[in-house]
């Protein structure tokens, strides 16, 4: 069928979907006209333009590919919140095209099928943007995400947590007592109201914790944060922190059904002594998990950047001596004009430092390392209303006889 033809008849069948959604099932203009959107943006940018396919001809495997590939990386702005409209916005229209009989039931089933998991969706757009496009090994990874697609990864959930030895070695219980962290005490109150409320369910957009459990949450913290009625998760740095953590160690996982179902880990982190503990989460938060997770979803700016400098972070709070008060942007901006190697890098370093001063690592890694009892700092007075909002404007830290401990080891 010419190209101008099928585009034609492919409208009709769209509008006729609209109208169906709006007349027989009584949804509003508005949400009628996002899912046919939806369709409309499939049948004519994947299926007609890059298949080369008909809508009626459409199969699970067009599903999986679309989803699961090409949107991912041909469509500008694409993001894991646009998943499960689409995937609503797909069973609508293929079932409204068996009721018309368009379509049979074993091409319905097939496509409800591909419908049915939208996590491994997400996880594709998360492995897609954790690829590195600066390594020297991302052709290869990145070829491997494109055959990964379709394989099961079987996480295996009882294995026992690595605890980093050189950290391990460096303090004792004794020290975490001194210390006077609650970072354990916090974190296990968490972990114990995610087991009292196993298979809680989750936004729709992007598998956080509902706003009802977060303000139970926030104040059962040590230091609860002031959060407003209409909060979402990651206006809490303390939970937020500790969602992405748990996710990391694999306490729990998003179900398909977007539940939030613990996992046997649950049981084995809590077998660890207190030390152990605070290895395991620290180390999850340095190492094994992106800081971009930390922040609100598409905040853009550098943070992968900010993560790869976290050795020379790590050496600038270990120069420290414990308890003694230092300026947060004049020690930035010397370790600036140290990491360069010539005159004409200096400038160019000292306003990357910015990164650091604006971006992620003052947003959300500054108060974890607060919370872990590694450091304190205290805020610039008469902050403006974005950097107030944003957690910014640090002025002034100094850190801990523990951080000094910790810091030494990760420069390493």
């Amino acid at each position: 069928m010419p190209h101008r033809r099928l585009e034609k008849k492919t409208e009709r069948l769209i509008k006729q979907f609209y109208n169906y959604l709006t007349e027989n099932k009584g949804l509003s203009e508005e949400t009628a006209s996002a899912h046919a959107q939806r369709i409309e943006f499939f049948a004519l940018h994947y299926l007609m333009d890059y298949e080369g396919k008909n809508l009626l001809d459409a199969s699970g495997n067009d599903i999986e590919n679309y989803l699961g590939d090409w949107y991912i990386r041909k469509v500008l702005n694409s993001s894991k919140s646009d998943v499960r409209p689409a995937l609503v916005a797909f069973k609508k229209f293929f079932k409204f095209l068996y009721e018309k009989r368009k379509i049979g039931k074993e091409q319905l089933e097939d496509i409800l099928l591909a419908c049915e998991s939208p996590q491994r969706y997400i996880r594709r757009f998360e492995t897609y943007f954790e690829l590195e496009p600066e390594s020297e090994t991302w052709d290869e990874e990145f070829e491997e995400w494109l055959m990964g697609y379709g394989d099961e990864v079987e996480e295996d959930h009882e294995r026992p947590f690595e605890v980093n030895e050189e950290l391990s070695r460096v303090f004792s219980e004794e020290d975490l007592e001194t210390n006077n962290t609650t970072v354990l005490d916090d974190f296990l109150i968490f972990l114990s109201y995610i087991v009292a409320n196993n298979g809680m369910r989750l936004t729709p957009a992007s598998s956080f914790i509902l706003r009802k459990h977060l303000l139970t949450l926030n104040p059962l913290m040590s230091y609860p944060e002031e959060l407003k009625s209409a909060a979402n998760q990651p206006d809490s740095r303390t939970i937020h922190l500790f969602y992405n953590l748990s996710r990391t160690l694999g306490l729990f996982v998003v179900s398909a059904k977007n539940t939030l179902e613990i996992t046997p880990r649950v049981d084995i982190f809590r077998m660890l002594s207190p030390k152990e503990q605070f290895v395991v989460l620290f180390n999850a938060m340095w190492n094994e998990t992106s800081w971009e997770k930390f922040l609100e979803p598409y905040s853009g700016g550098r943070s992968e950047w900010a993560q790869a400098q976290r050795g020379e972070i790590a050496l600038l709070f270990s120069r420290c001596e414990p308890g003694e008060a230092y300026l947060f942007k004049e020690q930035l901006n010397q370790l600036g004009m140290e990491m360069a190697a010539t005159e004409d890098e200096v400038v160019g370093y000292i306003m990357v430092m910015g990164e650091f001063i604006i971006g992620v690592f003052a947003e959300r890694i500054m108060p974890a390392l607060r919370l872990f009892g590694l450091l304190d700092f205290s805020y610039a007075k008469d902050r403006d209303e974005y950097f107030v909002r944003h957690g910014l404007g640090i002025d002034c830290f100094s850190v801990t006889e523990l951080g000094k401990k910790i810091f030494r080891v990760l420069v390493q």
